[in-house]
This record gives C-alpha cells, structure tokens and sequence, in this order.
C-alpha cells in the first residue's frame, strides 16, 4: 500500500477561500483596466446609465471568466480537492451573475 504525499494546498477550505477571493481581485484589477482605458481614451466614460450597467456586467462577467486561469493551475498541478473547494463559491458567484442580469439577457435575445 502505497501513501501519496498530498500537497498542503491541496485542501477544500484553501479551494473555497480562493474560489471567493479571486473573482472579487479580478473584478478590481479588469476596473482598473478600464479606467487606465478610459484615461487614454480608448473606451468611453460611463456615467450612471445604460453603459454604466453594460460594463458593470461585462466586467463582472470576465472576472467570472478570469477564474479560468486559476483553475487550470490546480488541474495542472491535480489539486482535485482545491477545485472542488473553489467550484463551490464560483457555481454561486455564476448563479448571482445569472439571476442578476440573466432575465435582461433573454428579453433582448
């Protein structure tokens, strides 16, 4: 019977705590992007409006999206329990994302 060494990071809790942390950073720095953007004038400045709420979900979207990087760090690395732990908050962050702006979305499809 052979023991498998497993990794310290390899743990639910390190998982959940990352899969929480890590959409709200990317939201912060994909912010700052498009304000460094913004400043250069490369994209428009929103105001509190239509656009306002179109980047809201946009940025909110690609820091969901961001998650992907994570995630194949740990496959690379077959952390299976740290991608359970971080699909838990992610599936709710995607769920929030959904009944946010989901019923937006179908009405103008």
């Amino acid at each position: 019977m052979s023991m498998r060494h497993e990794h310290p990071v390899n743990k639910i809790m390190i998982g959940i705590l990352i899969g929480a942390v890590y959409p709200i950073l990317a939201y912060f720095v994909i912010e700052q992007v498009f304000v460094i953007l913004a400043k250069m004038d490369l994209v428009a400045e929103v105001g509190n409006g239509l656009g306002f709420d179109r980047r809201q979900r946009t940025t909110y979207l690609f820091s969901l999206v961001a998650a992907i990087i994570p995630l194949q760090i740990f496959s690379n690395k077959k952390w299976d329990q740290t991608i359970r732990g971080f699909m838990l908050p992610m599936a709710i962050y995607i769920g929030a994302w959904i009944w946010k702006y989901g019923s937006y979305l179908m009405a103008h499809f």
